[in-house]
């Protein structure tokens, strides 16, 4: 019995083909585990300032990390469902390789509505924004912190609502880094499911269902291989959402995302829209979001895309393979103009095949 089918009678009782675009095999094999950072780090999120920024679709949260008043490029981070900006980054944005790039940047760390650590829960009548509202939201809070020409990093979710944004107003990013980005519609039985968890969460809050609904989103199949420390991490932060509603409502528009309408450019034909930035699309070898982020990358410009997939790790690449996702984000922002004084992790790059893409990362 697959994952999927035993899910559904748990909670009533109580060969992918290779397409890697560049294959990225780490020297260094241990993933990073939640207690190697310091007390200092596991405070530093928690500590930084945050603005809140009336929108129409209410109150969004935004925590600033680095100085707002120098001249910095920006970067822009959204997180996934069931996650907010201290769970999806606290730990990547600590890492001890990635903590130098910071130097270079001010960083907006945004969270959906009603998703941040110690959220109030949202007004009975309120309702959640779809994706392309969402969008729009970002276009608020852009020009309220007079952003533009920023490095934007997403991760499910919230990689898809920042491909919508570069789509609205192309301006506004730079370079995107899609971690488990998808570009289509929900399918029948991922809909199913997060309709369900979202029911769930509305009705009886954080049951065995939607949280080992959400597991299988983040780690695909559980066994002896898995990083067994961090899925208990995730699990007691699941555990310790206050307002299981404010999730639900997240989940179900996630789950009613409309399709991207891009495809990719042809010679010739010039009346093809596609995501205008550069696009870097990570994913792990063992991500349940693997063949959507391949569905993606076939639709973006083969110019300013690329597609790497992180041997040994799920859609949780940022905690178990920081060190190869570092030198994958250096180098494509090296081949922007970015960070160029910058040394990438030694690694040793594999390439399956002759592929196209940002001169630093060839």
């Amino acid at each position: 019995m697959s994952m999927k089918s035993s899910l559904l009678s748990e909670e009533e009782e109580t060969d992918h083909q290779d397409m890697t675009t560049i294959q990225l095999e780490d020297n260094e094999k241990s993933p990073l585990q939640p207690n190697r950072m310091s007390p200092e780090e596991r405070t530093l999120f928690h500590d930084l300032q945050t603005e809140v920024v009336k929108t129409r679709k209410g109150d969004i949260h935004v925590a600033v990390q680095g100085d707002r008043t120098k001249k910095h490029t920006a970067i822009v981070t959204l997180h996934d469902i069931g996650q907010n900006h201290i769970s999806c980054f606290q730990s990547y944005f600590c890492f001890h390789q990635f903590k130098p790039l910071l130097n270079n940047f001010t960083v907006y760390h945004i969270n959906f509505p009603g998703q941040q650590e110690y959220a109030d829960e949202l007004p009975e009548d309120y309702i959640f924004p779809t994706m392309d509202e969402m969008a729009d939201v970002l276009d608020e809070i852009f020009h309220y912190f007079s952003l533009k020409n920023t490095i934007c990093f997403g991760v499910g979710a919230g990689a898809n609502v920042l491909s919508r944004l570069s789509l609205l107003n192309a301006k506004y990013i730079d370079c995107l880094v899609s971690v488990n980005g998808t570009c289509t519609t929900s399918s029948w039985s991922e809909w199913g499911y997060e309709k369900m968890a979202s029911h769930y969460l509305k009705t009886k809050g954080m049951t065995a269902f939607t949280e080992d609904y959400l597991m299988y989103h983040f780690f695909g199949k559980v066994d002896e291989t898995s990083n067994h420390d961090l899925i208990g991490l995730f699990k007691d932060q699941l555990r310790r959402v206050n307002h299981p509603r404010n999730l639900a409502l997240f989940v179900e528009s996630y789950s009613k995302r409309t399709a991207l309408k891009i495809e990719r450019p042809i010679a010739g034909k010039n009346n093809t829209t596609t995501i205008p930035c550069p696009v870097l699309l990570l994913t792990g070898e063992n991500s349940p979001s693997l063949d959507d982020t391949v569905t993606f990358n076939s639709k973006l410009d083969p110019s300013k895309s690329t597609w790497i997939k992180i041997p040994d790790a799920t859609s949780m690449v940022l905690e178990e393979q920081p060190t190869p996702v570092t030198s994958a984000v250096v180098l494509f922002l090296q081949g922007y103009g970015y960070v160029m004084k910058a040394r990438p992790p030694t690694l040793s790059f594999v390439a399956n095949e002759e592929v196209e893409g940002p001169p630093a990362i060839c």
